[in-house]
C-alpha cells in the first residue's frame, strides 16, 4: 500500500504494469478498511489507509481513461467489430437504423460508477480528517478541506457523465444511491466552510474556487481534474450562497433516499444511519445559516428526514435517538422566540423529547462508555426539554436531573 503524499505521484503508481479485475477487488478491499478505520478509529491511523485508496486509484486512472469498462458487461459483436470485408447485408445496422429499444438489463460486475464513488468517497473522507486536524497533511497536500471536497465533486460529476451512462450505449444500471448521498454531504460540507471562513460573507465562494494548488502531472489530482466535463457543475460554485449549495445537496439527498432499498429493507442499520446522518448535518448547518426563513426551512427538511426514520424504523435504540433528535431540532426552531413555547409545534418537540427521555431512562443498568453516552444523551434531552419548557419550576427542575446525570450545574442553561 503506497501512503506517500497525494501531492505527487505514488511511489508505486509509475511502477504498476497493469489494473485488473484483481486488482480492483484489491481496491475495494482496502477501501473498506479505509472506511471501517474511518469511523472506528483515530485520523492518524485512517489517513494513510486512504492515502493508499486514492493512489491505487490513480493507477486506474493511468491505464483508463474510463475505469468502469474494467467491470462492464462483454459487450456483443456490433459495428467496431465488422471487417471491411463482410457482406454488407451481415453487417450489424448503425443505431440511426434501429427502431428505439428499451436498455438492455444490467449484467455489470458492479455499477458503471462504483469507481467514482470510491475515489470520491475517499476524497470526501481525507478532507474531513484535514479540517479536524491541517497538521496531519504531507508535504504538497493543502492544510485545509476545500481542495479534498473540490476533487471529489470533480470525481463524482465525471461519473454522472460517463459515456456509457449519457450516451445510452450501455446497460440499464441501478441508480447509485450511495454516490449520491456522500455527494450531497460534500456539498453541505462547502456550504458549512463557506460560512465558517467568514460567517459575514455568505454571498459566494469564488475564493475557493481557487483554493486548488497547481498539482504537479504526476498527481492524483491533476489526473482528477483531467477528466473533468467541458461542463461542470462546479463552475456555478463562483457565485454560489450556502443555501443554493444546500439546494445542490438536497438534490441529489432525495436522488440518493429515493433509490435507497426502502421501505421493506429499511431495517438494514446502514440504510438507518446513512438518514440519520443526513439529517444531522443538514440540521447543524442550519442553525448557521443567516436568514431565519433559511434556518426554518432547512431545519423542516432535516425533520422530514427524521420523520421518516421514526415511522419506517424499528429498533429501540434508534427510537430514543430519532426522538431526541427531532425534539432538539424542533426545539432549535422554537428558541428563537419564547413566544412560540405554546404553540402546536413546541408542543410535538416536547412530546418528542419526553418519549426520548422515556427511553434513555428504561436503558439504566449498562456497563462502560454505553452508559456514560447513554447518560450524556440523556442529559441533553432533558436541557433540550428545559428549553422548550414555559414553567419556570419545571424547566429548573430538569436543569437539576440535567445536572445529576452529568455532574454539572447546568441551572444556567439558555
Amino acid at each position: 500500500m503506497d501512503t506517500t503524499s497525494t501531492a505527487f505521484g505514488g511511489s508505486q503508481t509509475e511502477s504498476k504494469k497493469s489494473c485488473d479485475l484483481e486488482d480492483w477487488m484489491d481496491l475495494k478491499d482496502l477501501f473498506d478498511k479505509a472506511a471501517e478505520q474511518y469511523e472506528t478509529g483515530s485520523a492518524s491511523d485512517a489517513l494513510p489507509l486512504l492515502r493508499g485508496v486514492i493512489h491505487e486509484c490513480h493507477s486506474f486512472l493511468n491505464f483508463y481513461q474510463d475505469p468502469s469498462i474494467l467491470f462492464a458487461a462483454p459487450k456483443t459483436t456490433d459495428a467496431a467489430t465488422a471487417t471491411a470485408t463482410t457482406p454488407a447485408e451481415e453487417k450489424p445496422k448503425q443505431p440511426w437504423d434501429l427502431p428505439l429499444q428499451k436498455p438492455k438489463p444490467c449484467t455489470c460486475v458492479e455499477l458503471p460508477t462504483a469507481f467514482h464513488a470510491i475515489l470520491g468517497t475517499a476524497l470526501f473522507l481525507f478532507g474531513n480528517l484535514i479540517d479536524q486536524d491541517g497538521s496531519l497533511a504531507l508535504t504538497g497536500e493543502p492544510d485545509t478541506p476545500i481542495p479534498y471536497w473540490l476533487a471529489a465533486l470533480d470525481v463524482f460529476e465525471t461519473g454522472d457523465n460517463l459515456p456509457s451512462l449519457v450516451n445510452g450505449t450501455g446497460c440499464d444500471a441501478p441508480e447509485d444511491w450511495r454516490m449520491a448521498i456522500i455527494w450531497g454531504r460534500t456539498l453541505v460540507a462547502i456550504a458549512d466552510a463557506t460560512i465558517s471562513r467568514d460567517p459575514t460573507n455568505t454571498d459566494c465562494v469564488a475564493d475557493f474556487c481557487a483554493d486548488e494548488p497547481a498539482w504537479p502531472l504526476e498527481s492524483p489530482f491533476a489526473a482528477i481534474a483531467m477528466r473533468r466535463p467541458p461542463l461542470t457543475r462546479r463552475m456555478t460554485l463562483s457565485n454560489a450562497t450556502p443555501n443554493h449549495l444546500m439546494m445542490l445537496a438536497m438534490d441529489q439527498f432525495s436522488r440518493g433516499i429515493f433509490h435507497m432499498p426502502h421501505p421493506q429493507h429499511l431495517r438494514h442499520s446502514v440504510v438507518r444511519k446513512e438518514l440519520y446522518t443526513i439529517a444531522s448535518e443538514v440540521m447543524l448547518l442550519s442553525e448557521k445559516l443567516p436568514r431565519a426563513s433559511e434556518r426554518q426551512f432547512w431545519a423542516s427538511w432535516a425533520d422530514s428526514v427524521l420523520n421518516q426514520m421514526k415511522m419506517e424504523a424499528d429498533m429501540e435504540a434508534w427510537r430514543s435517538i430519532i426522538s431526541r433528535a427531532r425534539g432538539k431540532y424542533r426545539g432549535s426552531l422554537e428558541a428563537e422566540d419564547y413566544g412560540v413555547l405554546n404553540t402546536e409545534e413546541a408542543d410535538d418537540a416536547r412530546e418528542d423529547l419526553q418519549k426520548a427521555i422515556a427511553f434513555l431512562e428504561k436503558g439504566r443498568g449498562q456497563q462502560g462508555e454505553e452508559e456514560e453516552e447513554r447518560r450524556r444523551n440523556l442529559a441533553e434531552a432533558l436541557c433540550s426539554l428545559g428549553n422548550l419548557t414555559p414553567d419556570e419550576v419545571v424547566r429548573e427542575a430538569l436543569y437539576r436531573r440535567a445536572g445529576e446525570e452529568t455532574g454539572e450545574d447546568l441551572m444556567d442553561v439558555d
